[in-house]
C-alpha cells in the first residue's frame, strides 16, 4: 500500500488529494456505502406504490396518511442506524488508507462494533445544538426583519417609495444571507466530531469539544471544501435519476405509475448514491488530518510511530 506523504495542504491539495484517494480505492468506499443504499431501495418502491390514490387523482384517506407517515418514520429510523455504521466504517476505511494501510469493507465494518451508539450520540447532540442554534439565529434575523418593516413604515407613512423599499428589502436579505452563513460557519464546529470519537477512541462530549479546538481557525476551508464535495455528490446523484425522475414525472400526470419504473428509479438512486456519498466523509477525515498536521504536528508523530514499528525488508526472510 502506498503511503501518503503527511504535510499542511491548501483547499487545492485537500480536494485533489480527496478525489485521489476515492478514485485508488474506489470498490472500497463504494461497497461500504452500497449497504445503506441499498436499504433505501424497498423505501422508494414502497412508498411510491402507495401513492396509487393520489396518481389516480382520489383523496387519500385519513387511515392511508398515518400508514405512509409511520413507514417513513420507521424507515428513516432504521435507516439513520444503518447510515450511522456506514459513516463510522468510512471513517476507518479513510484513514487506514490515507496513512498507507489496508482497508478492507469487512474489516472497515468491524471496526465499528461497539461504537454504534456512541457514533449515534455524536449525531444527535451535533445536530441538536446546531438546530438550538438556528433558533437563535431565526429570531435574530426575525427581529431585524421587524425593525426594517417598521422603519418602513415610520418613513413611508403610507406613501410609495420605492427607492426605500428595496433598500430596505436588500438589508433585510442581506440579513437573512449573513445570519445563514453564520449559523453554518458555527456549525462546522462539529464537522471532524465522528473522526475524532473513532480514530482517538474518545467519549461523545470529549469528541465534540475535540472536533471544536481542532476546526478553530480553519473553518471557511472545510465549508468550501464540504460544499464542493456535496455539489459533486448531488450532481452524480441527479445524472443517475434525473431521467427516471422526469418518466415517473410523465407517468403520473398520465395516472398511471408502473412498478418496474419505481424499482428502476429506487435502483438508480441507491447506485448514484453509493458512488457519490463517500466523498464527503472522505474529504471530512482529511481535514481532521490537516488541522492536526497544523496544530499538533501530527505528521511527526505519525513519522516517529513508523520508526518505532519498521516493516521488514522485502529482502528478509521471514522467521520459521
Amino acid at each position: 500500500m502506498e503511503t501518503t506523504e503527511l504535510r499542511p495542504l491548501t483547499l487545492g491539495e485537500l480536494l485533489d488529494r480527496t478525489f485521489t484517494l476515492y478514485r485508488r480505492n474506489f470498490w472500497l468506499f463504494v461497497g461500504i456505502m452500497a449497504i445503506p443504499s441499498a436499504f433505501s431501495v424497498p423505501f422508494s418502491v414502497v412508498f411510491f406504490s402507495m401513492q396509487g390514490p393520489t396518481v389516480s387523482g382520489g383523496k387519500p384517506l385519513p387511515a392511508f396518511a398515518a400508514g405512509t407517515l409511520f413507514f417513513g418514520l420507521a424507515f428513516f429510523a432504521l435507516f439513520g442506524a444503518v447510515y450511522a455504521l456506514a459513516i463510522g466504517a468510512a471513517t476507518f476505511a479513510v484513514s487506514e488508507t490515507y496513512l498507507g494501510q489496508k482497508a478492507t469493507v469487512r474489516g472497515s465494518y468491524r471496526k465499528v462494533r461497539g461504537k454504534f451508539w456512541r457514533i449515534l450520540g455524536v449525531v444527535a447532540l451535533a445536530w441538536l445544538r446546531a438546530f438550538g442554534m438556528l433558533l437563535v439565529v431565526s429570531i435574530g434575523i426575525g427581529v431585524v426583519v421587524g425593525i426594517g418593516a417598521g422603519v418602513l413604515a415610520a418613513v413611508t407613512r403610507g406613501q410609495p417609495r420605492p427607492a426605500l423599499g428595496v433598500i430596505v428589502g436588500l438589508v433585510m436579505f442581506l440579513s437573512y444571507v449573513t445570519g445563514i452563513g453564520l449559523w453554518l460557519l458555527w456549525s462546522l464546529r462539529y464537522a471532524v466530531s465522528i473522526p475524532a470519537l473513532l480514530l482517538e477512541s474518545l467519549g461523545v462530549r470529549a469528541a465534540i469539544r475535540r472536533s471544536v479546538k481542532l476546526t478553530r481557525g480553519r473553518r471557511w476551508q472545510v465549508l468550501v471544501a464540504i460544499v464542493l464535495c456535496t455539489i459533486v455528490a448531488y450532481v452524480g446523484v441527479i445524472v443517475f435519476q434525473g431521467p427516471f425522475f422526469m418518466t415517473i414525472l410523465f407517468s403520473t400526470r398520465a395516472g398511471h405509475l408502473p412498478e418496474w419504473l419505481t424499482f428502476t428509479y429506487a435502483m438508480s438512486g441507491a447506485v448514484g448514491g453509493a458512488i457519490t456519498g463517500p466523498l464527503v466523509m472522505i474529504v471530512l477525515v482529511l481535514c481532521y488530518y490537516d488541522t492536526r498536521i497544523r496544530k499538533e504536528a501530527f505528521d511527526l508523530q505519525f513519522m516517529m510511530s513508523s520508526l518505532d514499528h519498521p516493516m521488514p525488508a522485502q529482502d528478509t526472510p521471514s522467521p520459521a
